[in-house]
């Protein structure tokens, strides 16, 4: 079961992911990943379980606690001279499946190995110069702002936190 996510994310934006029905288990089964790993992430194991908590009830669906409904929605604030901007955490999550799911796409598995997709009447774009791996860094950005949030301009709101980072995309 997703928590936070569905499908019909994906249905338009800059991270409109194009599939037909037979795709769509494969896009929820993303979905369910990218929850399940990131959101514990973010937040670290005991926040997170609250999270989830407050998120089924008493209205599933969204966060009913402040603190977690801030962290939730985009949230721009500013303290002396340091100001974080975020685009809150369901477009964080889309980012990171947004990049999971079309870096994968470009592959399929056969009899004789991994293959990569080719169309008859299109050229290949690599990852790097396109712009999954732009929406990938946005989330680790917006991540990282979150917990930035969480742990320093807030801190008295999360004592559970306990968040651990995850590292952009790059070549190098």
């Amino acid at each position: 079961m997703n928590l936070i996510l569905s499908i019909t994310d994906f249905e338009n934006s800059r991270t409109m992911i194009a599939v037909n029905p037979s795709q769509e288990i494969d896009l929820d089964d993303y979905i369910h990943r990218v929850e399940k790993d990131y959101l514990p992430k973010l937040f670290g194991k005991e926040l997170y379980d609250l999270f989830v908590a407050d998120w089924l009830s008493p209205i599933e669906g969204q966060p009913t606690a402040t603190r977690f409904g801030v962290v939730y929605e985009p949230f721009i604030v500013q303290n002396d001279s340091v100001l974080i901007q975020s685009e809150g955490i369901k477009e964080m999550l889309k980012c990171f499946v947004y990049y999971l799911y079309l870096r994968d796409s470009v592959t399929r598995v056969s009899t004789v190995g991994i293959e990569r997709v080719k169309g008859e009447n299109s050229d290949q774009v690599n990852a790097i110069n396109h712009d999954i791996t732009s929406r990938y860094n946005e989330g680790v950005d917006i991540f990282r702002t979150i917990q930035h949030y969480m742990k320093s301009f807030q801190p008295i709101d999360y004592p559970e936190y306990n968040g651990v980072g995850i590292n952009i995309a790059t070549i190098f």
